[in-house]
């Protein structure tokens, strides 16, 4: 197992470059946890003792503001890491995070995660990249929401999530993850009704298909034109 775990660093970001034997000593660190579909990881607000790295399964980070809007940040897949920032700044939790489906993840504790960071700066520069990356993301989001209408910002998710899950087949492509409207609505800023008229209509067009709770883009050109 550790083993496996090892070669799972290797494709998480803030491990990269770290030598087999370094990225051992981490993966025996990490405690590995199961958790459920539409289970919570943790919830906005806690206080921050753990950070995770996604060994199998999809997760959605989000957060609900005090008139109880949910708003979904990111999805997270395979070698993917959260849960870093509480850590560093000893604040509470910035978002919850759930299983949209069955996951597994690693575990490493605040303790053991703090003395790799003074152990190794290229851990240091790396996490201050990802960090960065997070807040380009949040602020392409909130651009998006003022500046783009509602069906450019549906078509944009499509497309980011087909190329993330996305399988081609049948002469389109196949996103791999179910998410429901309102899912799709938290990611977008965008209502559930309006999630799913934009969908009823692009499946009349016959632009995509709704699949037992996925979507499958017949005509990623056309949903290309509306960004």
């Amino acid at each position: 197992m550790i083993e496996q775990d090892a070669a799972l660093l290797a494709r998480c970001e803030l491990f990269q470059g770290m030598s087999l034997e370094e990225r051992k000593r981490v993966a025996e660190l990490c405690i590995r946890r199961r958790f459920r579909a539409r289970e919570v990881i943790f919830n906005q607000g806690e206080i921050g003792r753990e950070m995770y790295i996604v060994v199998s399964g999809r997760l959605r980070g989000s957060a609900t503001s005090e008139e109880g809007k949910e708003l979904s940040f990111f999805i997270l897949q395979e070698s993917d890491l959260f849960g870093e920032l509480a850590l560093i700044d000893g604040e509470t939790r910035s978002v919850t995070v759930t299983a949209i489906d069955s996951c597994e993840l690693l575990v490493l504790r605040q303790i053991d995660f703090k003395t790799l960071l003074k152990q190794n700066d290229m851990i240091g520069l790396r996490l201050l990249s990802i960090l960065a990356g997070k807040i380009r993301n949040t602020n392409s989001l909130y651009e998006s929401s003022v500046f783009i209408e509602i069906p450019g910002r549906l078509a944009g998710k499509l497309l980011d999530l087909a190329e993330e899950s996305g399988v081609e087949m049948d002469g389109g492509i196949l996103i791999d993850i179910r998410l429901s409207q309102y899912d799709l609505g938290t990611l977008i800023n965008a209502s559930r009704e309006s999630v799913n008229k934009q969908l009823k209509s692009w499946e009349a067009g016959k632009i995509i298909e709704l699949r037992s709770g996925k979507i499958f883009i017949r005509e990623p050109d056309l949903l290309e034109a509306l960004l």
